[in-house]
């Protein structure tokens, strides 16, 4: 029998922003449609400093919201997602790594920040214009990373001041809502084995494709975290993961044995087609 939720679990929302160094140009936008006679044919945004510049922090905004999408699962709309409390040590751990090298990237750009304008004037040309640029003082500002936990909500956290008929209305609401998101959860576990798996399948049923070592190691990272992400305590999720770690031999073995190749291949689409919400 599975727990409620409030027990083994939290919601964490990551909010990231970044300035992104881009200005519409409609001065530029105008005469690119006077010299193609079109009108309102797109809109040009030009890259007020060199992207090189912004690079490594895109780069590790990115990897942060990879791993933040990797552990937790979707819950509800407002960015809110479902983290297991048994992840919850490893993965602050690993957001706060992330933070800081966010913000030791943000330091390298602000500190470069009045040269890479000055370089602008050259590349730029004529559409340099000093009014686009934001003062260095205010640059940092424009960078923030944060991560906001909270419980997960239940019924019983409702206690309005209505009547009893309106209060338990509500409460049956909260209930239904909180099962179909528990569902969408559970669907999006096993659409990552599905899509997982599927790489494995797709790599070992033909012996002239090609296997990555990737497709072995991302389903060994997806078994890892399967026991955290039940958090029904889905008997058939249980039954999938035991049957992933049979699929994990070396990838050199792989496309060397041709017989083995087969029968990965065999227990790789026998997975795929006991999985549900196909």
């Amino acid at each position: 029998m599975s727990k409620p939720l409030t027990t083994h679990a939290m919601l964490v929302t990551l909010n990231i922003g970044q300035w992104t160094a881009r200005k519409h140009d409609k001065s530029v936008t105008a005469e690119v449609d006077r010299a193609h006679a079109a009108k309102d044919g797109g809109r040009y945004n030009k890259l007020l400093i060199d992207k090189a510049a912004l690079d490594p922090i895109d780069q590790i905004v990115g990897a942060s919201r990879q791993h933040h999408y990797k552990v937790t699962l979707a819950w509800g709309d407002n960015g809110d997602r479902l983290l297991a409390a048994s992840l919850f040590m490893e993965f602050t751990q690993e957001m706060r790594r992330f933070r800081t090298e966010f913000e030791q990237r943000v330091r390298t750009l602000v500190n470069d920040y009045p040269r890479l304008v000055q370089e602008a004037r050259k590349r730029l040309g004529t559409m340099y214009d000093p009014n686009d640029y934001p003062a260095t003082s205010d640059i940092s500002n424009r960078f923030y990373f944060n991560l906001e936990y909270s419980p997960v909500p239940t019924a019983n956290d409702f206690r309005v001041d209505l009547s009893a008929e309106h209060v338990e209305a509500i409460k049956a609401d909260i209930q239904r809502v909180e099962h179909e998101r528990q569902d969408k959860a559970m669907r999006e576990v096993f659409d990552r084995v599905r899509k997982i798996v599927g790489k494995i399948h797709e790599q070992t049923k033909d012996e002239d494709r090609r296997i990555y070592d990737s497709a072995l190691e991302n389903a060994r990272d997806l078994a890892d975290l399967l026991p955290a992400l039940n958090f029904t305590n889905n008997p058939q999720l249980t039954t999938v993961e035991a049957d992933i770690r049979k699929l994990l031999v070396p990838a050199d073995r792989l496309r060397q044995d041709k017989r083995l190749r087969a029968d990965t291949a065999k227990a790789a689409d026998a997975i795929l087609a006991a999985l549900p919400w196909r």
